[in-house]
């Protein structure tokens, strides 16, 4: 039975992943839409919508990794490798910290403020640069911990 809730609890993660993966996208899409003045509103409006969604997927996938994930069992059947779990969870912290600060500012912002709003676009930017390169040590991190060889064999 718990072979199976293991099973379930991957699919939703990577399900979960995944639905990141496109919400991050459409992120990028709408930070680097180029609109003309009259068109800004809409862009500002989208770039609030964007970013509460992948704001609600990221809270959703962290929760997900550190309650019922990977990183409880990297921590436990890999002991070496708990340093990088704990970093991990540092950057999840760090990521909930910047969205608490991010969130209100953006929705804050009005129509007659594009200098602010563009500079906030980079920092969207960026803060979306260092959620990839956390995921691809996620990556690296799990697939250390299931393909490493524990040797024995003599």
């Amino acid at each position: 039975m718990q072979v199976i809730d293991n099973q379930s609890l991957a699919n939703v993660a990577r399900m979960e992943h995944q639905i990141l993966h496109h919400v991050k996208q459409a992120l990028r899409v709408t930070l680097d839409w180029k609109v003309p003045s009259v068109g800004f509103p809409r862009k500002l409006s989208s770039v609030q919508f964007t970013l509460q969604s992948f704001q609600r997927h990221l809270e959703r996938l962290m929760n997900l990794e550190e309650q019922d994930g990977y990183m409880a069992w990297v921590a436990e059947m890999k002991p070496n490798m708990v340093v990088r779990v704990e970093r991990l969870e540092k950057d999840h912290a760090k990521f909930r910290h910047v969205m608490h600060d991010l969130l209100p500012v953006v929705e804050a912002l009005n129509e007659y403020q594009d200098e602010e709003f563009e500079s906030l676009c980079d920092e969207i930017s960026a803060f979306l640069e260092e959620i990839d390169r956390h995921d691809s040590d996620e990556v690296d991190l799990l697939q250390e911990a299931l393909l490493m060889d524990e040797g024995g064999e003599g």
